[in-house]
């Protein structure tokens, strides 16, 4: 059945699919069996409105040799440089050994993380977030300033947001989260704990949300009854690339505390910053982050291991790691993969090699995508950190509305097999905003992507949305 539902997505499409879930569920209203519930129906909406484009490209996805006409998807945000340098690190004899010659793994144990492991994170945030410059740290004065009770693991920075949102919020609380935002943090909220994400709209949002600004969204929130409980920060933001100064960090964790708020920081990119400027909150606050600030990060991105599905979840709240405690029931991580990871993470040398070749591999692809977009002229957002880069599309919109960027979108998938994020599906006011994950493609299928994308950018201006048709489309790829 599950194989079937995925081949529907790809096949039939989104508007066929939806047709098919209606046929579906008037069929099972009159039968005893296999009906599903009101709250499964809400689980049947996509948790990416661009999940069924990445599906096709996945079906025949661009090979420079092999299959240079394929698509190559450029909306999903991770980090494929860096998987064979974490492999082989993974592969050697005696971290496979460690993962389950100790009778611990096999066992039941606490379920915020055994104690090693727990250990290992706890030193890895302070040296490499609290005080990355201190490289000499030992083991001992890490654990002084993290306590490993502290700390919990999760399967994924997604389940620990959803875990966080039901533990402190209410269903139907609202939380604010600076736009435009990652456009799963949606489903991630709703979906279990039933919260509202609520945007907050700045008049820059590459230096973010000012508490006039978060005010402001908080008070439109209240005025449609919703009662406003948590604040949700990504820094680095996802998905402007840009870095917030650690005074605006300061500013909107006072602003939340003045409301008697939560606040979570999402740094899940903290490692993947290929400029200066970033401060994690662990250090702004002087690891003061009492009960009321939640730090989250997962090896998906920085360590390019979203399949790992490890989240980590620091905070100094005991009530709500004993809330965790039992939803890791449901969502804990693997024994065997805790003992890895710890491994992993206290391996310094590694480390250290590793993060210093994936900020070159970012930087190099970076750059390869400005300086593209600088000769097609298209404007974007400098980034400092992450993996993608926001550009700005408007200019060759049909029109500047939703429905333009829309049918961009599908101009760019049918006659250059592209896929980029799109500024509505991130919350994005202005039509033509689309994020680019340079990451996902090696440098050469990425500049083969820069290169379609060139000529379809030189075609819209050349003839206009009018004069395109299939016979002026051909030389695209």
């Amino acid at each position: 059945m599950a194989s079937f539902c995925i081949v529907a997505l790809v096949c039939i499409g989104q508007e066929k699919w939806k047709q098919h879930k209606r046929r579906k569920r008037s069929h099972l209203a009159g039968t005893d069996h296999g009906i599903i519930s009101e709250r499964g129906e809400l689980l049947l909406t996509p948790t990416l409105p661009y999940i069924f484009d990445y599906l096709k490209c996945l079906q025949d996805h661009c090979d420079p040799y092999t299959n240079p006409k394929g698509y190559i998807p450029l909306c999903m945000s991770e980090n494929k440089l860096i998987i064979e340098h974490l492999g082989v690190r993974l592969m050697q004899i005696e971290t496979a050994s460690r993962a389950f010659s100790d009778s611990t793994v096999y066992c039941y144990n606490n379920t915020l993380g055994l104690p090693g492991p727990r250990e290992a994170v706890a030193y890895f945030l302070a040296k490499h977030f609290m005080f990355p410059e201190q490289r000499d740290m030992s083991f001992r004065e890490a654990l002084n300033l993290i306590r490993p009770e502290h700390v919990a693991f999760g399967s994924g920075a997604a389940s620990l947001l959803s875990q966080l949102a039901l533990s402190l919020a209410e269903k139907g609380d609202a939380v604010l989260i600076p736009a435009p935002y990652y456009a799963a943090f949606d489903a991630d909220l709703k979906i279990i704990a039933g919260c509202i994400a609520v945007p907050v709209h700045s008049s820059d949002p590459t230096i973010g949300p000012t508490p006039d600004d978060l005010e402001h969204a908080a008070t439109l929130a209240e005025a449609k009854g919703l009662r406003v409980r948590l604040l949700l920060i990504t820094n680095p933001n996802n998905p402007l690339g840009t870095i917030y100064p650690p005074e605006l960090v300061k500013s909107a964790i006072d602003w939340a505390r003045s409301r008697k708020m939560h606040t979570i920081v999402d740094e899940i990119y903290a490692l993947s910053v290929h400029d200066t400027g970033f401060e994690s909150a662990l250090w702004t606050l002087n690891n003061d982050l009492r009960n009321d600030v939640h730090h989250v990060w997962a090896l998906s991105k920085d360590f390019g291991a979203s399949g790992f599905r490890i989240g980590t979840l620091y905070t100094q709240n005991q009530a709500l790691l004993s809330a965790v405690a039992n939803l890791n029931i449901f969502s804990g991580v693997s024994h065997p993969m805790q003992m890895i990871v710890s491994e992993i993470l206290t391996d310094d040398h590694f480390i250290y090699s590793f993060l210093e070749n994936s900020r070159n591999r970012i930087r190099y692809s970076y750059e390869l995508v400005c300086s593209r977009l600088d000769e097609m002229v298209i404007p974007y957002i400098p980034a400092k950190a992450g993996i993608f880069v926001y550009a700005d599309f408007s200019s060759l919109l049909p029109e500047q509305t939703a429905e333009g960027e829309a049918r961009f979108s599908s101009l760019l998938l049918d006659a250059a097999r592209i896929i980029m994020t799109p500024g509505s599906a991130q919350h994005d006011k202005k039509p033509g905003m689309f994020r680019i994950c340079y990451c996902f493609v090696n440098p050469e299928v990425l500049e083969m992507a820069m290169q379609r994308l060139d000529r379809i950018v030189g075609k819209i201006r050349r003839r206009h949305w009018d004069n395109l048709n299939a016979e002026s489309l051909t030389d695209i790829l």
